[in-house]
């Protein structure tokens, strides 16, 4: 056998004589094999025109594409994939004579193509090896664009994101745009919404196609949709939010913000100024928000509007003395004018005493201090954050947004007094529903969830049962003799709380004719199911009245037709009777 340093000189250079013949034998395969690939590139490029560029889109695409569908709780679909085409130009091969004609053959598609015309004619002028012309149209148009006779202008298959309910349950689905993209190809990638959250698991190429199966019940959403355009209409609004949730479970039933988009078309709704934005229906285009702008469309108000919610925050006041013995349902209370660290405090209508249930009724500052002092301000606090107001929700959302609290440094009495009743800090419309819903399931520590549960897992304990049943009668209460007396509705027993919150000026000062109006309820019974929190900006029956902007004439009576139309659609039972009229104990 050759030893291993006479076949290195052989085969590896070091004897040129002996290896020129396999050398010259390299040498020719290699150079063979070189004009192989060119011939096989060559007749890809003739297949594939869209390839003959080094400025086109990435030619290397490694991944399938097949995203997911996006389901309600239902299995209603609410996203999915359908086939498309993309239009796309090689400007050095066109005829720069005919490009008007081809932009008038564009133009006189039927159904309409929408593109900008001077944009796409510079394009075409142009001497660029590559450009996209649109990147969305269905296979009706691309079969016609394809009839129109002119060279280096192509159609090229793909697949695009749908959404069949246009507007509904759009903030919570988002939206999507294209990743990695090839004239034949393109990856959809989430921007927004459970798209963007989810967008890894939908787009899960190494596996089987995932489907994503949503809290959402899409008869709930159209509900809300419709209803909350209504309220926004009648009481001339900018807009408005609605959020309901199961309190048990944390399961979003429905989430709704307006202004809202198409998903279909949301590149429209990037700016406040866009087109898209005004074809919302139920929106005063003729109104706009204090600093004179239109509200974003794209804004999610329920998860990324941070307010000061008002009186919502008394009952929180009311359970926390009521969890510590403190207080009963029909302890007597002073709601004399109290003084705060040089502050004064008092409501407006004085009284001097009343019961516990009557002062949340009639929804008592004074008394909601009270309470809050027997607490003091390390519980109060404690007890806030046990809600989940100390951060974003974990809810599945990039759009979402922390809390305004003050630091446990600045949490002075002065902040205390303020804080029990609604003002001092803001969180979001969703940590308000988490919150009540926390209140009137028996004390246990909810996680709102877009996801459909599976069971009930409680959480932590945040008050006991006892306190739990006293909150949800101090809640009916207010309903059937507080301020919240236009949201009953025959059948059901329903509760809640009433808030207010004023804008702040530019000045930093509040701007009494400028607020948002919020009604926090929870229905139905005893044991309710369900919590519900919708809002209005700068709602007003325009009646002139000292009460027009009050949320018991805006928000009040338009959750009681809410909960009317929703009762059916979540398989509420209507109650046989109505619970006893509490009397209420003025002195």
């Amino acid at each position: 056998m050759a030893s291993w340093t006479g076949i290195r000189k052989k085969y590896f250079g070091m004897d040129p004589v002996s290896t020129r013949p396999i050398r010259l034998k390299l040498l020719v395969f290699l150079i063979l094999l070189a004009f192989v690939a060119v011939g096989i590139r060559i007749t890809y490029f003739a297949i594939d025109p869209g390839q003959n560029s080094v400025s086109s889109p990435t030619n290397n695409l490694k991944k399938v594409f097949n995203r997911g569908d996006i389901l309600d709780r239902n299995g209603v679909l609410l996203a999915s994939n359908l086939p498309a085409y993309s239009i796309y130009a090689h400007p050095k091969e066109i005829d720069k004579d005919k490009v008007d004609d081809f932009l008038d053959a564009l133009e006189a598609i039927d159904p309409p193509i929408y593109f900008d015309r001077d944009r796409e004619k510079q394009k075409l002028l142009s001497d660029k090896n590559f450009a996209w012309i649109h990147k969305r149209i269905s296979p009706d148009q691309s079969q016609k664009v394809n009839q129109i006779t002119i060279k280096g202008i192509y159609t090229g298959e793909r697949e695009v994101r749908v959404y069949p309910n246009g507007r509904l349950a759009a903030h919570v689905l988002g939206g999507t745009s294209f990743g990695e993209e090839h004239v034949n190809k393109a990856e959809i990638i989430g921007v927004a919404g459970v798209e963007k959250y989810f967008n890894n698991l939908l787009n899960n190429n190494d596996s089987s196609r995932t489907d994503l199966e949503l809290s959402i019940d899409i008869r709930a959403q159209q509900i809300l949709t419709e209803m909350l355009c209504l309220g926004i209409d009648e009481f001339n609004a900018l807009g408005g939010s609605a959020i309901l949730m199961n309190v048990h479970t944390g399961e979003i039933i429905s989430l709704v913000s307006i202004p809202d988009f198409d998903p279909n078309r949301r590149d429209e709704f990037i700016t406040t100024d866009a087109k898209g934005a005004d074809d919302n229906k139920c929106i005063n285009d003729s109104k706009n928000s204090n600093d004179g702008k239109k509200l974003d469309p794209l804004f999610n108000m329920v998860t990324q509007g941070i307010y000061e919610l008002g009186s919502t925050f008394k009952i929180f006041s009311a359970a926390m003395a009521l969890d510590k013995n403190h207080y009963q349902r029909d302890s007597i209370i002073s709601t004399r004018p109290i003084e705060i660290m040089g502050k004064q405090f008092k409501d407006y209508r004085n009284h001097h005493e009343m019961t516990v249930m009557e002062a949340v009724a009639r929804s008592k500052n004074t008394a909601a201090i009270r309470m809050a002092l027997v607490i003091g301000n390390q519980a109060q606090r404690k007890f806030l954050m046990d809600l989940g107001f100390d951060k974003k929700s974990d809810v599945q959302l990039h759009e979402s947004s922390s809390p305004l609290v003050p630091s446990e440094k600045n949490w002075n009495d002065l902040t205390l007094a303020t804080v029990s009743f609604g003002h001092g800090m803001s969180i979001t419309p969703l940590h308000l529903a988490s919150a009540y819903a926390i209140l009137v399931n028996g004390g246990y520590k909810v996680y709102p969830t877009l996801l459909r549960a599976n069971g009930i897992e409680q959480g932590e304990r945040v008050i006991s049962p006892n306190t739990s049943k006293d909150v949800v009668s101090l809640l009916l209460n207010v309903v059937e003799n507080g301020t919240a007396r236009d949201s009953r509705i025959e059948g059901y027993l329903v509760g809640g709380k009433t808030g207010t919150s004023e804008k702040v000026g530019a000045d930093g000062k509040y701007l009494e004719d400028r607020n948002f109006v919020i009604f926090a309820s929870v229905f139905s019974g005893e044991k309710p199911n369900y919590s519900l929190v919708v809002m209005l900006d700068e709602a007003s029956t325009g009646d002139g009245s000292d009460y027009e902007r009050q949320a018991g004439h805006t928000v009040v009576p338009l959750t009681g037709e809410i909960i009317a139309r929703l009762g059916p659609v979540l398989d509420v039972v209507p109650e046989n009777q109505s619970p006893e009229s509490n009397i209420l104990a003025s002195k």
